[in-house]
């Protein structure tokens, strides 16, 4: 047994290339889109679909909105995460600020077509 753990240490796993910018945006395109106390009423991704706004509704019939942006994991994370069949890459809040509550979707996605990202990334 011994000889087989040592065996097991000594042999490197080949890592597979970190896959290119264009297949990370694919693999994660409408992924991690799962809400604990809000379900997802609209998904506006920009023209590059690296970054993404998600309309949320609150269990009490809120509506809030949030940017989001694809964010790589380097080399040395890649190495490891490939083994345990997981992504290259995530999805992750850009401003973790307060967020405007709204009543209506229409209210709601009013406002998020007034900020500066959304004007400059999907215009």
């Amino acid at each position: 047994m011994k000889k087989l753990f040592r065996k097991f240490r000594k042999e490197k796993r080949a890592v597979p290339p970190m896959p290119e910018w264009n297949e990370i945006i694919d693999m994660l395109y409408d992924k991690n889109l799962d809400f604990v106390d809000s379900t997802v009423e609209k998904v506006i991704y920009s023209k590059d679909k690296s970054k993404r706004y998600v309309v949320l509704k609150s269990d009490k019939g809120f509506f809030t909105y949030r940017l989001e942006r694809i964010y790589q994991f380097d080399e040395e994370d890649w190495s490891y995460r490939h083994s345990f069949d997981l992504a290259p890459a995530f999805w992750q809040e850009v401003n973790n600020g307060t967020k405007s509550i709204f009543s209506t979707l229409e209210d709601a996605l009013k406002e998020l077509e007034h900020e500066g990202e959304y004007k400059f990334f999907w215009s």
